[in-house]
C-alpha cells in the first residue's frame, strides 16, 4: 500500500501533473490516463493527497496550465473516469458496506458533513480546500458547468446512500450557486450554511 511521505512533495506533484496534462494534451485519453494512474496508485487510503496536489496546481499554476488540468478532469468526468475516491454509504459501520465512488467536490462535501464524529474536515479547511479545487475547474467554464450538473445530479439521486438527504440538500445548494456564478468561495460558503441549518 502507497504511504504519504513524512514530508510530501507537493509542488513537484503539482508540476508533475500539469506537465503531464500540457504535453499529452488537454481532453486527451493519455492525460485522462495519466490522472487515473496517478489515483489508483495513491489508493483510497491517500485519495486526499490527490485533493490536495489539485489545489496546489491552482495555488501554484500558471492560468494555461490550470486550464489544462481543468479540462483533463472535465474530459475524464465526461467518459465516467473521473479520478475517485471510495467511500461507505452514509451511517454504515459494516466493514463490508457498500461502497461508492466519489469525485473530488463531493468527497469534499461528505468529509465536512458534521454529524460524522468528528467530522473529518472543519468548516474553514472545507471551504479552503474545496474552494481550491473548484477555482481550479473554473479556469475552464465548460468544466465548472459539466462538474456542477454532475453535482447536481450526484444530489438528486434519492437511491444512493452514500449521503443523507441533509447533505444532498446542501450539495445542491453549492451546485446551482457554483453554476450559477463562478464564484467558489461563495458556492462553498452557502455549502457551510446549509449544513449548519440542517444540524440545528
Amino acid at each position: 500500500m502507497a504511504e504519504l511521505l513524512a514530508q510530501p512533495r507537493w509542488v513537484d506533484a503539482a508540476q508533475a501533473l500539469i506537465g503531464g496534462c500540457v504535453d499529452l494534451g488537454p481532453r486527451q485519453d493519455g492525460a485522462v490516463a495519466l490522472m487515473e494512474t496517478v489515483c489508483t496508485g495513491l489508493g483510497d487510503q491517500l485519495y486526499p493527497a490527490f485533493l490536495r496536489v489539485l489545489a496546489e496546481v491552482n495555488l501554484r499554476g500558471e492560468y494555461a496550465a490550470r486550464a489544462a488540468v481543468a479540462q483533463t478532469l472535465a474530459q475524464a468526468l465526461s467518459q465516467g473516469r473521473l479520478p475517485s475516491g471510495s467511500r461507505a454509504a452514509w451511517g454504515s459501520q459494516q466493514p463490508r458496506a457498500q461502497r461508492r465512488s466519489l469525485g473530488p467536490i463531493e468527497y469534499l462535501c461528505l468529509a465536512a458533513w458534521p454529524q460524522q464524529r468528528p467530522a473529518e474536515l472543519s468548516p474553514e479547511q472545507f471551504q479552503t480546500l474545496a474552494s481550491a479545487v473548484m477555482e481550479l475547474l473554473d479556469c475552464d467554464a465548460e468544466a465548472r458547468l459539466l462538474y456542477a450538473d454532475h453535482l447536481s445530479a450526484v444530489a438528486d439521486d434519492p437511491l444512493d446512500g452514500t449521503m443523507p438527504r441533509e447533505m444532498r440538500a446542501a450539495l445542491r445548494t453549492l451546485a446551482q450557486s457554483w453554476r450559477s456564478d463562478p464564484d467558489a468561495s461563495r458556492a462553498c460558503s452557502a455549502f457551510v450554511a446549509g449544513l449548519g441549518r440542517a444540524t440545528r
